[in-house]
């Protein structure tokens, strides 16, 4: 566990870092949400609605422990995304998808929870504390409906994991 931690540790930060280059906090957090909107869609895509949920929560239960350490504090807000929110969101795609490859290669759906939360941390640090979940929510669900009409067309088979 301790190697799988330590690779995906390094495989989220530097790519953090490669995005951070030009970007601001927006640009990254947008970056960052859009990573966990993938491993959350091709979570949905090969093991289905309730597989995708589990993932949702694992992130809510995150903003949520955010949130309780801050006790009374308001929920933060989401930086708009910069001009480089687009780049950042490629970047830090791509190291969703290096871990959810990693994950064929560890029992379980270990990488995949360890990627999960990693991304999430980095999320609530970059934003300085818990944002809105439901602002969160509906960037995690935005694409969910044209992921779903693209499956059916067979558009997805390239994201078949295991």
């Amino acid at each position: 566990m301790n190697q799988l931690q330590s690779l995906i540790d390094t495989v989220i930060a530097s790519s953090l870092a490669r995005a951070a280059s030009g970007a601001g906090k927006g640009d990254l957090a947008h970056g960052l949400l859009a990573g966990l909107r993938r491993i959350r869609g091709v979570v949905g895509l090969q093991a289905g609605y309730g597989a995708a949920c589990a993932i949702g929560d694992s992130i809510h239960d995150q903003i949520l422990e955010r949130a309780l350490e801050g006790f009374g504090a308001k929920p933060v807000a989401l930086p708009p995304p910069g001009p480089n929110a687009a780049r950042a969101a490629t970047i830090l795609e791509d190291a969703a998808m290096t871990c959810l490859t990693l994950n064929a290669y560890f029992p379980g759906n270990t990488a995949l929870t360890v990627a999960t939360r990693v991304m999430t941390q980095r999320l609530l640090d970059t934003v300085g504390g818990a944002p809105d979940w439901l602002a969160v929510s509906a960037i995690l669900k935005a694409h969910e409906a044209e992921d779903e009409e693209a499956a059916g067309e067979g558009g997805w088979a390239s994201l078949a994991v295991h």
